[in-house]
């Protein structure tokens, strides 16, 4: 796998939704998205690019080679 983003990109999902990094959206749009439904998410790196199909199952990407990330907890607000 390069490093370009023709050829990966960034799946995050939630029990709410999912989102992706895009040639429009990168990833730190993505997890300032994420954040702002105040719950915890998974994050996935999607060895394929973010136009291509495939199924998503269990809130999981299902492409071979992908790598979780992470599940990142909903963000503690300042009191």
């Amino acid at each position: 796998m390069q490093n370009h983003p023709e050829n990966h990109h960034f799946f995050a999902s939630s029990a709410l939704t999912w989102i992706t990094t895009t040639d429009k959206r990168d990833l730190r749009q993505l997890l300032k998205h994420m954040d702002k439904e105040g719950i915890g998410y998974n994050l996935f790196l999607v060895p394929t690019a973010h136009d291509q199909q495939y199924e998503i199952n269990f809130y999981q990407p299902q492409v071979e080679g992908t790598q979780w990330l992470g599940y990142f907890d909903k963000k503690k607000t300042a009191k």
